[in-house]
């Protein structure tokens, strides 16, 4: 089938979001002095992964605000702190914040596939899960921000993936039919199952081969140089 637009993942598809908080995590942990032994180390970044897989969901079903996960996450993260204060408990995340933002960095495919699908007249977007500044920020950052691949961000929209308006709004945004976008991802659930109920193409990128055991079930692929476009 040929396409005449791509929405693109951001987190984890064109820049590299979790080797950047565990780098980041790791280098703040051991500021912090929270990270005597490999042990402690890994059982660290364990507890704060999963703290944020779980307050950052919240956030997207818009139970919590942003700023309020990030809150509820340093929080429990560091109990013994006394972090009721909301400006103290935001100035102890900056620390982290700070070190995650020097570790971010756009993976090597990023930039030519975006490049690649605009010069076949591709119309691109990236559709992801967050706040517009920050993941526009992001893109700056990773040097990945263009003025012609506009960013749809589920701050702004009528609600994050994998609720259907989210792909249905950046469809319409572009000016191009669900039926002929493709959607590519990292998240079977966010960027596969979703924007294939809204209507989409879609394909996981599975850059790890971590889905490899379920082959047949969906179209994978394992970078985006292999991106039909």
């Amino acid at each position: 089938m040929t396409f005449q637009a791509l929405l693109l993942d951001l987190d984890d598809t064109l820049v590299d979001h979790r080797g950047a908080a565990d780098r980041g995590l790791r280098a703040w942990l051991t500021g912090l002095g929270l990270a005597e032994t490999p042990a402690d180390l890994e059982a660290h970044a364990e507890r704060w992964c999963a703290l944020e897989a779980r307050h950052y969901e919240r956030a997207q079903r818009r139970e919590i605000s942003y700023t309020e996960q990030r809150r509820v996450r340093i929080r429990a993260f560091l109990p013994s702190w006394n972090l009721a204060d909301d400006a103290l408990a935001d100035d102890v995340f900056a620390g982290f914040l700070s070190c995650y933002q020097a570790a971010q960095r756009a993976f090597d495919d990023a930039a030519a596939a975006i490049e690649r699908a605009r010069a076949a007249g591709l119309r691109v977007g990236i559709l992801t899960n967050g706040e517009l500044t920050i993941q526009t920020d992001k893109l700056r950052r990773t040097g990945l921000h263009r003025d012609d691949v506009p960013v749809f961000a589920s701050s702004e929209l009528p609600a994050a993936k994998p609720d259907p308006r989210a792909y249905l709004t950046a469809c319409a945004a572009l000016g191009v039919a669900p039926h002929a976008t493709l959607m590519v991802g990292d998240s079977l659930r966010n960027d596969v199952v979703g924007a294939q109920r809204a209507g989409l193409t879609a394909l996981l990128l599975d850059r790890a081969g971590r889905m490899a055991r379920r082959a047949g079930e969906f179209t994978t692929v394992r970078g985006l140089g292999a991106l039909p476009v």
